[in-house]
């Protein structure tokens, strides 16, 4: 009988790890049901950028292009505007470089950026990374926050991303946090997040 010491973290400790002869679970685990597939984890998003594909900017190499919503709708950060150009918002994966650990919408008439976080200024090459896609005073940026140099294994990280039209019926997908600001500030358009 184990004796009742007061309040402790823990009743048992266990050690876990690989050893040199350990296989990814993959390779040690086989299913014959298609059901049973093993799910991958991600590689956490390292790097975001915006490009203006209306003024023939390409995808950066080893970005991914978000072009469409979760139900196929078109993701240009302008969609519905009749002059403005068309934007996309572009992500890396990867483990060279400490993950985002946050994404935002930055309003710049309006409110300051964020201690800890960075704005999008530019594209790729070289062209102002406004999203709002006017001219007008009123610009709107992507910001981001990456993890330290020094994160731990547990540190939270940004794995995916998406574009969402709530107008048409769209919602952020399942384990998905919706950054709550309109992507989109033209007036005939729909709202995107």
């Amino acid at each position: 009988m184990i004796e009742d010491k007061g309040p402790r973290v823990a009743d048992y400790f266990v050690v876990a790890g690989l050893t040199d002869v350990s296989k990814p679970l993959e390779e040690e685990i086989h299913f014959n049901d298609a059901c049973h597939k093993v799910a991958k984890p991600k590689e956490p998003i390292t790097d975001v950028s915006v490009i203006i594909k209306s003024l023939g900017e390409e995808v950066p190499r080893d970005y991914i292009c978000i072009d469409v919503t979760p139900t196929g709708l078109s993701a240009d950060l302008n969609n519905g505007s009749l002059v403005g150009p068309q934007i996309y918002l572009c992500y890396r994966r990867g483990r060279d470089k400490p993950p985002l650990t946050d994404l935002g919408v930055l309003y710049d008439w309006k409110e300051r950026l964020k201690q800890g976080c960075e704005i999008i200024q530019s594209t790729p090459y070289g062209r102002p990374a406004n999203i709002s896609g006017s001219t007008s005073s009123q610009k709107i940026y992507i910001t981001f926050r990456r993890a330290s140099e020094n994160m731990t294994q547990n540190t939270l990280a940004v794995t995916d991303i998406c574009i969402i039209v709530p107008s048409k019926g769209e919602s952020p997908p399942h384990t998905f946090c919706k950054v709550d600001k309109n992507l989109n500030n033209s007036m005939v358009s729909d709202l995107l997040y």
